[in-house]
């Protein structure tokens, strides 16, 4: 067991009470994580949190994800609503004829790992990573794993504030709770990954996590080295959007080379 992200949980527990999802689900997503951390970490996306994890949910087996080259040995086994796993929107890769849910996954999520090491020119561009864009799921999922390993070679690593969800069938707390939920977690747990880390640059998801930890991060890695971008589902223009995917990849290569 994770001592330190166990305590972490247990005083988000004194917070939300039995509302909040299995500690084995935390550690579930945590696995997820450091399976996609890279050796050297140039760049931390740093985002609000993942989907709401049960039991049973978990309890769904991934298939053999793993392609010729090994690329996924010691790949984790279980389903979880992140989008480190790649069963989570893709229905083929569970070992059941039920999957958790038709309309799980996080395209606009994908969309953030693939503009991190992509010049998009437009939302044709993400083609390649959407069902919309790519039918056949043997050859998406392929892509997927393949801009998975991409990221971890060039230092991207994507990163939760809160340890635990803080969306359940769509639904979160209050602006109270987040905050309170987000902080503990801070305190207690990621702002030690951001700082062992060590990373040049830290991409803030979301206004709703900057204000709550920006004044924490600012000595950790200085003022320059630290941008905020809206969430992917702000209530923006679509050329406000994509404006901010190329903010990604601009700042995601600048502190690669």
């Amino acid at each position: 067991m994770n001592k330190i992200l166990f305590n972490c949980y247990q005083k988000i527990h004194s917070i939300l009470g039995d509302e909040l999802e299995p500690f084995e689900s935390v550690e579930l997503i945590e696995q997820y994580r450091q399976y996609w951390r890279p050796d050297k970490v140039n760049v931390i996306l740093l985002a609000e949190s993942h989907v709401f994890t049960s039991n049973i949910d978990r309890s769904f087996k991934l298939n053999d994800v793993s392609n010729d080259n090994d690329i996924l040995k010691d790949y984790p086994k279980s389903y979880a609503r992140f989008v480190y796993c790649l069963a989570y929107g893709e229905e083929t890769l569970t070992k059941s004829t039920d999957h958790p849910s038709k309309a799980d996954g996080t395209p606009q999520f994908w969309k953030i790992l693939f503009s991190s090491v992509n010049k998009v020119e437009s939302n044709k561009s993400f083609s390649p990573i959407l069902k919309s864009g790519t039918k056949l799921a043997s050859e998406r999922i392929n892509n997927k794993i393949k801009l998975l390993t991409e990221l971890k070679r060039q230092g991207i690593w994507l990163v939760d504030t809160s340890i635990i969800a803080l969306y359940n069938k769509g639904s979160k707390p209050s602006n109270k709770v987040f905050n309170e939920v987000i902080k503990t977690s801070w305190d207690n747990y990621t702002k030690k990954i951001i700082k062992d880390a060590n990373p040049k640059h830290v991409i803030i998801i979301g206004k709703g996590v900057a204000k709550n930890i920006e004044s924490s991060l600012y000595p950790l890695v200085g003022a320059n080295n630290y941008s905020v971008i809206p969430q992917p589902q702000a209530h923006l223009t679509s050329e406000e959007h994509l404006s901010n995917f190329k903010k990604y990849y601009l700042i995601c290569k600048s502190s690669f080379n």
